[in-house]
This record gives C-alpha cells, structure tokens and sequence, in this order.
C-alpha cells in the first residue's frame, strides 16, 4: 500500500499554498531521490496556447528551487502533441511555454522539433529524452479527460512521454465524427486540421476515417459541440495505451509525482479554450507511486469525474497500470 500525501486546500493556513507545497514535499521526502548533482527532469503540460487551467508556474519554480537546494540540476520537459496547435513543433512550445510563465529553467522537448526523435522500449515508442535520464520529477493538473474520464499522472506519463508515434498508436481506433445536425457548416475544424482528413462534400464537412489520425484536436475547437465520438469503442483501447507507455516510461527511473486537484476542469489543458470548473479546489497530492495518486485523487471527486461521461470507465487506466507495473491502487492518505 503506497503512501498518499494529502495537502487539503479546503483548509485555511497561514502560509500560501506554494509555500505549504515546499511543506508536503518535505513532509513526503520527495526530493530523496535527488543527489548532487542530479541532473532531474520536471515532467509538466505548460497549456494550449489560450488555455489557462494549466498548473500554476509558481508551484513549479518552488519545486525546482528545491531541486537546486538538494544539489540537483533541473529542466522542464514536454513532448510535442499529435494535435495542430502551438505545441505541435519544438520551437514554437518553447516560445509558448515562455509565455505561459515558465521561463526560470532551461525547457527541453523530449521528443525533438518534429516529434520523432524517440526509442522503443518494450514496443512503446518513448521520447528519446526519457531514455537519457534517470530521475524525474512529475508535475500533472487532475482534471477531466474526454477519453479517458480522468488525466492526472498516468496520462502525463502515457501520453506525455511518448513521441508523435506514440501518440498515434494510442488514438489508432478513436476516429471522431461530425454530427451534421449540428454542425453550422463554419468550417473551423477543417482550417485547424493539420492532417487535412476534414473536408467539404456537397455541403456537408466529413471527417475522412482513413486519413483521420484520432487527435481529437478538432473536438477542442467545435463551439457548436457537433464533432462526436465513440467512447464504447475507443476509451478503453486508449486508457490501456496509457497505461502501457507510462509503464514503460518510468521504467528503471527514479520518480516522484505530485498531482493538483486545482482548477478542476472538464477536459485536458489541450483545450484552447477555458470551461466553468467542474468542482471546487480540492489540495495537493503527492507519492512515489502514480497509481496510487491517481486513484486518490478520482476517489475525492469521484462523483463530478463520472458524471462528466457516464459511458467512460475511468477506472480501465488504474487496471491496466496495475497489469503493467507501473504501480499499485491501494493506498493510504498521510495528511499535511
């Protein structure tokens, strides 16, 4: 049973929920995985470009200020996405991440400027960045996640740490649709495309199957909702996927996570765009387990997290990490 650090944000301090983070990460011993000289990877989503859910970058720099206290030497790292958006290519993720606040470290993309710089461990195709490193410190926001119910540390792990091709085997069997009843013919969706797979037919905007890559990139832009999707056929198939690939990419490493149960929003910081919360600020998480982390953190708002997709089973993610190794479910929260 994995040891779940619990900072409860419902509760008034009289520190500021930074400075009571550097508090759970003593109280963890979370940084005993750092020596001098240490070189330790910050794993983190810096948002979608219009996107402001994302973790805060103050959390971030305190822990790297940490790090550095305990010898280390700290770097933020991401992937590129499958996606079209500000993130797609190296330089232009870290322009934005400069944007966003996150200027007070070096900001290296894992998987190289075009995304296919990676190595194959056991069949997962991860950033070759990860291959290269041994200690790795996780930062993840738990939100919703349309395919998935949930994305806390394992997507960040899963998703996060795989190259494009990666990410195209994990979406390979989620192919959205357009309902035509309510598509307003606007024709967002087919600019934004970068694979060119939406196009226009005798009035009518499709999505071509065969030359769809499954980003759901499309479905983070529609206003009018009319870009469907096959949960029963699909959630599954990728929540195994992540599972898999975060497995696979903390592999033999050195790691700890911290998870914030803050801004809780209804989808992924891939969003362009920011939606009403779908619960109150709940705390700071933390373990060296991911599993663990992330079933505590879904057991706290289990109720908004369901209800978000009823016909998503967050809970295949939890399964298949246990299958993999990647951790353990069962756990037991420590307070702050």
């Amino acid at each position: 049973m994995a040891d779940v650090y619990f900072l409860d944000l419902t509760k008034s301090y009289r520190k500021s929920s930074v400075e009571m983070l550097e508090k759970v990460i003593e109280v963890s011993e979370g940084l005993k995985i750092i020596n001098r000289g240490t070189v330790c990877a910050v794993k983190l989503h810096v948002g979608e470009q219009g996107n402001v859910n994302f973790v805060r970058p103050e959390y971030v720099k305190k822990l790297v200020d940490m790090i550095s206290k305990a010898g280390g030497a700290p770097f933020l790292t991401d992937t590129t996405t499958l996606y079209s958006g500000q993130r797609h290519r190296a330089d232009l993720h870290i322009a934005l991440a400069r944007e966003h606040g996150f200027d007070f470290a070096p900001f290296i993309v894992a998987d190289g400027l075009y995304g296919d710089d990676y190595v194959e461990i056991a069949s997962s195709k991860i950033a070759s960045l990860f291959n290269r490193i041994d200690t790795m410190v996780c930062v993840s926001h738990f939100k919703g996640h349309l395919n998935c119910g949930f994305g806390g540390a394992l997507k960040n792990l899963g998703m996060g740490c795989a190259s494009k091709g990666g990410k195209l085997e994990m979406h390979s069997k989620s192919k959205p649709h357009i309902d035509l009843d309510k598509c307003t013919r606007c024709k967002r969706c087919l600019e934004y495309c970068l694979y060119d797979a939406i196009a226009e037919k005798s009035g009518d905007i499709i999505i071509d199957q065969n030359v769809c890559t499954g980003c759901c990139g499309c479905m983070s832009i529609c206003s009018e909702r009319a870009i469907r999707f096959n949960w029963d056929a699909a959630s599954s198939d990728i929540q195994q996927g992540i599972a898999k690939y975060a497995a696979n990419a903390v592999k033999g490493k050195k790691t700890f996570y911290v998870n914030f149960l803050i801004d809780i929003t209804p989808n992924c910081d891939c969003f362009h765009t920011n939606e009403p919360v779908i619960a109150p600020d709940v705390g700071i998480l933390a373990s060296f387990d991911p599993v663990s982390l992330d079933k505590a953190c879904y057991d706290l708002i289990k109720e908004p997290i369901d209800n978000l997709h009823p016909d998503v089973d967050s809970q295949v993610q939890i399964k298949f990490a246990e299958k993999y190794k990647a951790g353990e479910s069962s756990y037991e929260i420590k307070g702050i």
